[in-house]
């Protein structure tokens, strides 16, 4: 992400209304000058696949968890193009006044399967704390409110040829499970691909190696595969005919440290591999054989 929208400062867009202290001057290299917005948290969600920014998403918070407002439940962030979403501190269509948010990011392409996360912000003191004279808060680097989420591929996902995985419809007692989790364990026990599922039970596993088989490559080879999905005991949001994605677990993140650790930039909840709060696994894995170089097509995954 560029320096501009990730750095607190001076501020020409018309589209944001005046922030809280604003009219606050700091002084800077080029003297004295009135700060006009902070930047409050910069979304940029990362394709699980590349590691590159993933395009084309749908990136907001939820409205409903902070105040009643106008224009349904999910609130746009701001779009920065390939620089990620913006959120940030003021009164206006794109601030926010609450100390935590859940984000909600989604692909309308479903080349990505879509996540919600919640986590804590830096409050509009911590962050001003730091200009004043003398100041009473430590300074709080752009990168610690900054987010990166691994989206996992979706149905839609563009699959290049020479890729090894299969597309699975995962189900329990024969019906199709909402937002199933998978991960595949090669030779060795060794984890060589994981997914997310979409709200019909479908998954598109893509696997990176074979595990500890000793070379050379073979052309086919067995993967373990085991399961996780949503348990029907504990309490979640009830499937909304107009809000599709009501039912989707809410991940948990904490609050980035000031400056960040490597831990806070990139961690197993980002990367989705972290099983979320109310899944339960599988009790019994199954054993599936994979062609090197295919995407094998869909098939039923049982979850015992």
């Amino acid at each position: 992400m560029t320096d501009g929208p990730m750095t607190d400062g001076p501020m020409t867009d018309g589209s944001m209304t005046t922030a809280p202290g604003a009219g606050d001057a700091i002084t800077v290299d080029a003297g004295r000058v009135d700060v006009l917005h902070r930047l409050a948290l910069a979304v940029r969600p990362l394709d699980a696949r590349t590691t590159g920014t993933a395009g084309g998403l749908r990136v907001g918070r939820e409205i409903g968890r902070e105040a009643p407002a106008p224009g349904g439940p999910v609130r746009p962030l701001e779009n920065h193009g390939a620089s990620g979403w913006v959120l940030r501190y003021g009164s206006g269509a794109g601030g926010v006044r609450s100390r935590a948010v859940v984000l909600r990011l989604d692909d309308p392409g479903r080349r990505f399967v879509p996540r919600r996360l919640r986590l804590p912000l830096w409050t509009l003191p911590e962050l001003t704390g730091a200009d004043d004279r003398p100041p009473t808060a430590a300074y709080v680097p752009a990168a610690s409110r900054l987010l990166r989420p691994w989206l996992l591929p979706g149905v839609a996902y563009p699959v290049t040829g020479g890729v090894t995985g299969l597309r699975l419809r995962v189900t329990d007692r024969g019906a199709p499970v909402r937002w199933p989790r998978v991960e595949a364990f090669g030779a060795g026990g060794m984890r060589v691909g994981w997914a997310h599922g979409d709200e019909h039970g479908q998954v598109l596993l893509l696997v990176d190696g074979i595990g500890a088989l000793a070379p050379p490559t073979p052309s086919a080879f067995d993967v373990v595969l085991r399961t996780a999905v949503p348990d029907r005991a504990v309490a979640v949001d009830p499937v909304d005919p107009e809000d599709p994605l009501a039912d989707l677990v809410v991940e948990d993140l904490p609050r980035s440290q000031a400056p960040p650790t490597d831990q806070d930039l990139d961690n197993p909840v980002l990367r989705g591999v972290a099983l979320p709060s109310g899944y339960r696994g599988s009790t019994r894995d199954v054993l599936r054989s994979l062609t090197v170089g295919r995407v094998l097509p869909a098939t039923d995954l049982p979850h015992t």
